[in-house]
């Protein structure tokens, strides 16, 4: 936590908590749970308010989320913080999904520990276009008083999905991913410039493993901004690339959205 936002919390200005768990891929999906029941846990002794996880730390298909991670919906609870826990592989909820597609969904806890909605991945990546099904909306949520919105992965690559978040209200952006190591230099340029174009802080939380073909990295964009040559920079926070971590940082919600009306106000 930065200095200044400590103080501007302590005033209660509209400053948010965010948090990213960068977590290590595990061999089993029980491991897998428990394993992230302790990062939560450590999330949550840390005041945030909202915390994101990444694609697809969990790789079994999920056939009933509310059940089957029922302790991270307590762990929302139990916090009182708001948890984007991953996407997560189910099959299509369609009504004529006869060939049994699948489709890749990011669901939404509250600081109450109700599932508030979900989003789908939009844009499937490689393999993934031949057994996921793609959605068609993007959603704006709010918990906490938060207006947040959610790509998965993919869907950062393209400037129309992070446009049509910050216009419907979103005041951050949240990306959970799964990026290989060969991606990860184009994945930090893309978060930075879907960003800085829409003047909008991104969370994209990464997985990591031995292996080190996910090498985490995972990327917190907010701006620092000098008024009198008028450009905005941004201000990063960039994960381990070997280890699990907890990254965080205060972001001043509304200081984004003044350098997002002027930006647009120009567009």
């Amino acid at each position: 936590m930065d200095y200044k936002g400590f103080i501007a919390r302590c005033l209660g200005l509209d400053v948010l908590r965010v948090a990213l768990a960068q977590i290590g891929l595990q061999n089993n999906q029980e491991k897998a749970i428990r394993h992230t029941l302790k990062l939560l846990n450590r999330t949550g002794s840390s005041n945030s308010d909202i915390v994101c996880l990444p694609e697809l730390w969990y790789s079994k298909i999920l056939t009933n989320f509310e059940t089957q991670f029922v302790k991270i919906i307590a762990v929302a609870k139990e916090y009182n913080m708001t948890v984007i826990p991953g996407a997560f592989i189910e099959r299509s909820k369609m009504t004529d999904n006869k060939d049994g597609l699948l489709q890749i969904s990011c669901p939404i806890i509250t600081n109450e520990g109700t599932i508030l909605g979900s989003q789908l991945k939009i844009h499937p990546f490689g393999p993934q276009r031949k057994v996921i099904k793609a959605g068609n909306k993007v959603h704006v949520f709010e918990s906490s008083n938060i207006k947040f919105g959610i790509g998965i992965c993919y869907d950062i690559v393209f400037p129309e999905i992070s446009r049509a978040l910050v216009k419907k209200g979103a005041d951050i952006l949240f990306f959970p991913s799964k990026i290989r190591h060969e991606g990860i230099k184009p994945w930090h340029m893309y978060v930075q410039v879907r960003a800085l174009e829409n003047r909008v802080p991104i969370a994209a939380p990464n997985v990591c493993d031995t292996n080190k073909i996910y090498k985490g990295k995972s990327i917190l964009v907010d701006f620092n901004y000098d008024s009198k040559t008028d450009i905005a920079i941004p201000k990063l926070r960039i994960g381990s690339s070997v280890n699990e971590q907890i990254l965080i940082m205060d972001i001043d919600l509304k200081y984004a959205r003044e350098l997002r009306k002027k930006r647009f106000e120009d567009l």
